[in-house]
Order: structure tokens, then C-alpha cells, then sequence
């Protein structure tokens, strides 16, 4: 990402009010029943990670269901609103402005990352890999290829666009629960849930 690319996102949410319902993603909803049906039910201290956060619906979503919720985004703005959500939702996240081609969080501290509409080939990875302790879970939810060819599209750069099974070649060392094109009202997505395989 650049400077511009901070300006972009700060200027996009300038006038943009708190959100006032926490809504998640829903395949994040799907995808957290699925490892609490694998491991059970949150344990205290238990901890998320959600990269490119927005206006962090999802942090603050996962942060009612008892994980110690972290959220890196770019904009300034877009966590201030953020902040303010959370605070309304009278839950504590905290929240990191980062760059996220330059930052590297610390290694193996989050048992569940969640990246949602965000897809850089290199960045992505990267982060994932440093975050995620072994064992554990990747959430993950971008534009599929399809996407370009549908009527609606509003997608002009098909490179932001992810081709059926290419999440499986970004982490090709994780054990994969969930990977999947599902075509939406207002969107075609690939849907994907693994699991970090342990060290050694």
C-alpha cells in the first residue's frame, strides 16, 4: 500500500457515521461454528486477528463471542469509526493503523485470523503466516473470477479477483476444512477455512 492509498480509504470514510448494528460476514459466522464443532467453544484468552478490519464489523463480532479481538487496517478514519462501534457495542478491541505491506505481527500470537474482500498475493500470506500460531485457524473471503462476468460487477481489475483452488497454492502447507466458490445476490466469492499445520 502507499500514503495514497491511506488518503484513498481515509477519504472514502470521512463522512461516514459509526456503524450502528454489527453485522459479520456471514460466511465468518459459518466458518466459527465449524471450528467450534471441531474444538469446542472459545476458550478465555483465545485470540483473533482481523486484517484489512474496514470499519471492523467482524473484530467487534468476534469480540462478543469472548476472543481477545485485534484489527489492522490502513485508514485512520475507518478505525476511528471503528472505535466507535465498539465502544457503542460495549466491547474492547484494539485496534492497529498499519500498513500492511510493511507490517508484521508478532509471530504465532493468534489462534484465528479473518481476512475478508482484501487480496494481495504477497502481503496476505506473509501476514498469516506470522500471526498464525500452529494449529491455527485461517478464515478467508474474497471476489472470485466469476465475479468479473457478472452483470453487476463493479470490479475493474480482474488481478483483484482469485481463480477456484488458488487459496490452496497461497497456503499450500495448511490442512483445508473449507475451500469453495459460492455465488452470492450482490457478489461471487471464494470461501476458504484452514487450519496451520503444527511445526515439525
Amino acid at each position: 500500500m502507499s500514503v495514497r492509498d491511506e488518503e484513498r480509504w481515509n477519504e472514502k470514510y470521512a463522512k461516514r457515521e459509526p456503524p450502528s448494528n454489527v453485522e459479520p460476514d456471514e460466511w465468518l459466522v459459518e466458518a466459527l461454528q465449524l471450528i467450534e464443532t471441531a474444538c469446542g467453544k472459545t476458550e478465555p484468552g483465545q485470540r483473533a486477528l482481523d486484517v484489512a478490519c474496514g470499519l471492523g464489523h467482524n473484530a467487534i463480532w468476534v469480540a462478543q463471542r469472548n476472543w481477545c479481538s485485534d484489527a489492522v487496517d490502513i485508514s485512520t478514519n475507518g478505525l476511528d469509526l471503528a472505535r466507535q462501534s465498539a465502544t457503542a457495542n460495549d466491547v474492547d478491541v484494539r485496534w492497529i493503523q498499519a500498513d500492511l505491506d510493511d507490517w508484521i505481527p508478532a509471530s504465532g500470537e493468534y489462534d484465528l485470523v479473518v481476512v475478508f474482500r482484501f487480496l494481495d498475493r504477497d502481503t496476505v500470506p506473509r501476514v498469516v503466516r506470522s500471526a498464525l500460531r500452529p494449529g491455527g485457524w485461517l478464515v478467508y473471503e474474497t471476489f472470485s473470477a466469476a465475479q468479473c462476468s457478472r452483470s453487476d460487477n463493479h470490479l475493474s481489475n480482474p488481478a483483484f479477483t482469485l481463480a477456484p483452488g488458488e487459496v490452496r497454492t497461497l497456503f499450500p502447507d495448511f490442512q483445508v476444512v473449507v475451500d469453495r466458490e459460492d455465488v452470492l445476490h450482490d457478489r461471487t466469492v471464494q470461501r476458504f477455512l484452514g487450519r496451520r499445520q503444527s511445526d515439525g
